[in-house]
């Protein structure tokens, strides 16, 4: 605080001057006469009422600038930090003598040593979101996707379907040649397979090459994936790993944690119950966002079960082979995040281990068939 008072008359030519004040009590601003007593940081503010000639002082060294006002024609004055007074001085001669008398006032609130508190503050704050997300959301999804009633996983799927539908533009192909073909691979790559619901499988009309499970036991092949395929073996290669998320629930536990994750995004950052949850979510399984945990247990899945129908696991290695390829410049859905993952050489490794001694093995549908389910949507 300043040792002594710059101007000498100030005493004087401030008790001239009248200001307002909000006694934080009463609603009303009152009239008060104001004289600066002593010097340095002994100095007070003493104010007198014109209509109750009440008596207040208020000590310069406690003095606090209210910043940031909706006007600036008037000096806005605290008597201490979280008092809730407040002296308003509108005369600019009384005002700037104030200022020069006591030049190092504070601003309310601007308090330097409060910008450390608040970075810690905040990092902590963004750890414990983090947290939340990556470590206690997955965490309650996956033991949450065991108990969620099968009515409100086949609502859950339904509506991811529908959402899928409606924002790709996509249409489901049926005809009675091509979904006969569809139900006999269905069997081929689910045999001895106690799923928890019944198995839905979708073929869509769409230019992406993609293929995505959805809660509810629903499994969606576009057509683009099962044109790129060269043999029908490599279609139940990518409808067995599929049916491992079913299996496992791996898309269950991925609505439930999305839906967890921008519920509490929401919170922050607004529209918790908008549309953008259902979008996201929806695009989340669209993507096969899944951890690599999920995807090692859908392949260790589909070597099953190929297995168990007589096809060769190297089928889905091969799938996985061709789309890496052929996947520079073009739009190729879950495979273009296969061709992408840094465990694909070993996926296919492991398709391949999979399969030794299996041999080429015999195609999951006739030739009949084959042409039945790639002419579904033309």
């Amino acid at each position: 605080m300043q040792e002594s008072i710059r101007n000498p008359d100030f005493a004087a030519k401030l008790a001239l001057a009248y200001g307002e004040m909000l006694d934080g009590i009463r609603p009303a601003l009152q009239r008060v006469s104001m004289r600066l007593v002593g010097e340095g940081k002994h100095a007070e503010l003493h104010m007198r009422n014109s209509q109750t000639q009440e008596n207040y002082v208020w000590p310069v060294k406690k003095l606090r600038l209210i910043a940031d006002q909706s006007r600036n024609d008037a000096l806005v004055l605290a008597p201490k930090e979280g008092a809730a007074a407040r002296l308003v001085i509108r005369d600019r001669h009384a005002a700037m003598e104030l200022l020069k008398a006591v030049p190092r006032i504070p601003s309310l609130g601007r308090n330097p040593g409060a910008w450390p508190k608040i970075a810690v503050l905040g990092a902590m704050a963004a750890m414990s979101l983090a947290a939340i997300l990556f470590v206690l959301v997955p965490h309650m999804a996956n033991r949450s996707a065991e108990y969620i009633p099968p009515q409100a996983e086949l609502a859950l799927g339904d509506t991811a379907y529908q959402q899928f539908t409606a924002m790709m533009g996509a249409t489901e192909c049926k005809s009675d040649a091509g979904d006969a073909a569809v139900t006999r691979m269905a069997a081929a790559v689910t045999q001895g397979v106690d799923l928890h619901m019944p198995l839905r499988i979708h073929v869509v009309d769409h230019p992406m090459v993609n293929a995505f499970a959805l809660p509810g036991g629903q499994v969606v092949l576009h057509s683009a994936l099962i044109n790129a395929a060269e043999t029908p073996n490599e279609v139940a290669a990518v409808l067995a790993h599929e049916v491992g998320h079913v299996y496992h629930r791996h898309s269950t536990s991925a609505t439930i944690r999305d839906l967890a994750t921008f519920g509490v995004v929401g919170m922050v950052f607004g529209d918790y119950l908008g549309s953008s949850v259902m979008v996201g979510m929806t695009n989340s399984l669209i993507t096969s966002s899944h951890s690599r945990a999920a995807e090692t247990e859908a392949d260790e899945f589909a070597h099953q079960q190929l297995t168990r129908g007589g096809l060769p696991p190297s089928a889905l290695g091969d799938m996985f082979r061709r789309m890496q390829a052929e996947g520079s410049g073009q739009d190729l859905g879950v495979m273009r995040h296969f061709s992408s993952h840094p465990e694909m050489s070993a996926r296919i490794e492991a398709s391949e281990a999979a399969g030794l001694g299996s041999g080429a093995g015999p195609q999951v549908l006739n030739d009949a068939e084959w042409a039945a389910l790639r002419a579904m949507c033309n």
